[in-house]
């Protein structure tokens, strides 16, 4: 058994509170949990999603304030799809854009599917999918004052753009993705885990994305547990995969692998869950932090500028 759909998509910013702005006033997310990067705690980690936080529904962000702006190319996680009810929602969406200056493209078919594209103010790439048939979150009708029966739902899946398709699709495969075409002669792919997809386009530019402000980090599927996790650890192990080995996340386990392309793969536990160090009513509301970093409190919230 693998991966089963999308866990979580990270991206960098470099201003952490127009990021915040556009993504609980804008776009209607709840912040669920305000952290640090666990890796570099000198940096905000903000987690945006549903009312619950809900596995497959968050966004987040790590800012990097020296970071530069990313440069695009192949080798890339080159897009977040965000779900909404209908196209009426994104109808919705595109007026809301229009109205605010934000960037966004026609609505088109894509895959089957109907999305439009749009970008943040950083550039970052997005697009929203009508998927009318999803109901395994709640989704957050505070943020914005975005009516509930247009609010975003979760992610549907993320695009990756690559010089070889075959390698990474394979590696997706292994990883639980399901895959009903021609591998060998395919230029693009839909590669299915549950009722979250990633697509993947290739590019054979030798311009490889430089990774900056505006550029996703990487993205996470998801497992039951912890002894899933540790099946997947063996699976990709026994397939000479780089990764870290099972890592404690506090809110999640998680493993990160080095894929085709440089790319980098996580898959993460559902549990425990973001309410394992706060109340749902809450979640979001002070900073957290794991165990290991409370002894450091102090010295991290003085580093660290305000956000409310």
């Amino acid at each position: 058994m693998g991966a089963y759909g999308i866990h979580h998509v990270s991206a960098i910013t470099k201003d952490i509170i127009e990021n915040h702005d556009f993504f609980t006033q804008f776009l209607g997310h709840r912040l669920v949990k305000k952290t640090v990067n666990q890796d570099d705690p000198s940096m905000y980690q903000l987690f945006y999603s549903d009312y619950k936080g809900s596995p497959g529904t968050d966004v987040t962000f790590f800012e990097i304030g020296m970071a530069p702006r990313f440069t695009p190319g192949t080798n890339s996680i080159s897009r977040t799809i965000l779900r909404v009810p209908s196209v009426e929602a994104i109808e919705y969406f595109r007026t809301r854009m229009s109205e605010q200056g934000i960037y966004h493209e026609g609505i088109i078919e894509y895959f089957g599917e109907t999305i439009m594209k749009f970008s943040d103010a950083e550039g970052q790439r997005f697009a929203l999918l009508a998927d009318a048939d999803y109901d395994d979150s709640v989704p957050y009708a505070a943020g914005g004052n975005i009516p509930l029966e247009y609010a975003v739902t979760g992610i549907f899946g993320v695009e990756l753009t690559v010089q070889y398709l075959k390698p990474m699709a394979e590696f997706l495969m292994l990883l639980g993705g399901e895959y009903d075409g021609d591998i060998d002669n395919d230029t693009e792919a839909r590669i299915r885990f549950g009722q979250d997809s990633v697509f993947i386009t290739e590019d054979r530019t030798t311009n490889i994305e430089k990774q900056g402000y505006g550029s996703v980090h990487h993205f996470s599927l998801r497992v039951k547990d912890e002894a899933a996790l540790q099946a997947m650890a063996d699976r990709v192990s026994a397939e000479k995969w780089p990764n870290s080995g099972i890592v404690d996340r506090h809110y999640f386990k998680a493993l990160y692998i080095t894929a085709a392309g440089n790319i980098t793969v996580e898959i993460s536990t559902d549990s425990p869950g973001f309410t394992v160090d706060e109340p749902l009513e809450s979640l979001g509301e002070n900073l957290s932090l794991p165990p290991f970093l409370e002894k450091d409190r102090d010295f991290i919230e003085m580093r660290l500028h305000p956000l409310n």
